[in-house]
């Protein structure tokens, strides 16, 4: 039976006081940020509290476990308990409840908080080299699983708009191999990952590197799990991982990701969408529907690319 949260930090407070200064450094991290702890190797946990990372294992022995692997076990439970869909909504709809105020603000104020937090955690020079390498790239492949096929669809709607040939890749299982058989080196792929460490993103990373083709990771905690797949690494929290998350972190560095590539070659760019505006006009098949046709009344569905990338 796998230890519950209450039994692990019960486990912890009860061997606080037999710890070593450094070894309670371990442990309250550990109370205070084990679904963090979940996803770093025994080296960036001990480098992160200033340890060696002998200390970090003689700590996980030190409250009964046989190794660092072990507990990296105990904590990888902790962690998928708590951030199944139905516990995260849970943790949401009591924080909402318990606090005053309109839910509509309390949601708004969550978000911002959460994109204050992101200006802060990427660093600019990893996020100017993501650029340059869609900047390079021959094509660009962009994977993205589950409710992150959003991420993945937006960013090939807008990068097709500005004439950079891109494919969406969201299937899962052996239909992403279709996908992935038509890499190529000098291709690039952005590739969208959270919470989890699941097998579709590590087989798109792997073969990316195994093609020859430059890849950057759009994640929140799955940096340190997959530091060495993937050439820039871009990690923004979306708050505690045991609660409700949104898409809007990780969409507003996807669009800062578009309209950075965009500024680099606005004279690509705009043909683009020109181009794209002329094909509307002379096709006939850019027409409004009837029940948006002009008249009294009505309003034309007709309307300028650039409206839809910016």
């Amino acid at each position: 039976m796998e230890e519950d949260l209450n039994d692990f930090r019960q486990r912890l407070e009860g061997r606080l006081p037999s710890l070593t200064k450094s070894q309670q450094r371990i442990a309250s991290y550990l109370l205070a940020s084990h679904d963090e702890a979940a996803f770093l190797p025994a080296a960036d946990l001990a480098e992160r509290l200033n340890v060696s990372e002998a200390t970090v294992v003689r700590f996980a022995q030190a409250i009964g476990f046989s190794g660092f692997r072990e507990l990296h076990r105990c904590l990888q439970g902790l962690f998928r308990a708590r951030a199944t869909p139905a516990s995260r909504l849970q943790h949401k709809l009591g924080e909402l409840a318990s606090s005053q105020g309109h839910v509509l603000t309390k949601v708004l104020d969550m978000e911002l908080q959460y994109l204050t937090e992101a200006s802060h955690s990427i660093d600019p020079a990893d996020f100017d080299r993501a650029v340059e390498l869609l900047l390079s790239a021959q094509r660009i492949f962009v994977f993205g699983s589950g409710p992150s096929g959003i991420l993945a669809g937006l960013a090939e709607l807008r990068l097709r708009r500005l004439g950079i040939l891109t494919i969406a890749m969201t299937e899962s299982g052996r239909h992403l191999l279709e996908k992935l058989q038509l890499l190529q080196a000098g291709d690039v792929v952005l590739a969208t990952g959270f919470n989890y460490v699941r097998t579709e993103l590590v087989c798109v990373l792997d073969d990316a590197r195994a093609t020859g083709c430059r890849s950057i990771l759009l994640t929140d905690t799955l940096g340190p799990a997959l530091r060495g797949k993937a050439d820039v690494i871009l990690a923004a929290r979306r708050g505690p991982v045991s609660t409700f998350h949104s898409l809007t972190v990780p969409m507003s560095i996807l669009n800062a990701l578009i309209l950075a590539v965009a500024m680099a070659r606005p004279d690509e760019s705009l043909a683009a969408l020109n181009r794209l505006q002329q094909l509307r006009d002379a096709s006939g098949l850019d027409v409004a529907s009837p029940a948006l046709s002009t008249g009294p009344g009505r309003v034309s569905a007709r309307h300028s690319p650039a409206e839809d990338v910016l």
